[in-house]
């Protein structure tokens, strides 16, 4: 199913969104994964909370997307245009919950360490 999706998101045209409406492509990369999983019969939900709380000022970590199989399987779906380590903080605790964590990236290279278990989709070379 990643690869699937990898194929899906690097057909999204997202050099409109480079410059000063980074926003409004992770609006885009959000909706184009929504239709991806519902158009495949999965369940599918934004801006869920699995229970990670950041240390420094208690601030939720929602995932920004999860979807389900029939079968039971689990993605925790982080959305970004740069580097934020909460967003790979979040996917580890996602992967230890037993979620396939999926980080999409776009924009920003890429300039940080990425553990194996985490699954990299990387857009930041799609932007025109």
């Amino acid at each position: 199913m990643i690869d699937l999706l990898e194929q899906c998101l690097k057909k999204i045209d997202l050099s409109l969104y480079v410059r000063g409406n980074r926003n409004r492509g992770t609006d885009v990369l959000t909706s184009s994964i929504e239709s991806f999983a519902r158009g495949r019969g999965l369940e599918c939900e934004r801006e869920v909370f699995l229970g990670l709380k950041r240390k420094t000022d208690g601030y939720k970590g929602l995932i920004d997307v999860i979807i389900k199989r029939p079968e039971g399987t689990l993605y925790a779906i982080e959305i970004d245009s740069s580097n934020k380590k909460w967003s790979l903080e979040k996917l580890l605790y996602a992967y230890r919950k037993d979620y396939v964590p999926i980080w999409v990236r776009w924009c920003t290279k890429i300039n940080i360490e990425i553990p194996s278990v985490v699954n990299l989709i990387d857009l930041t070379n799609k932007q025109g």
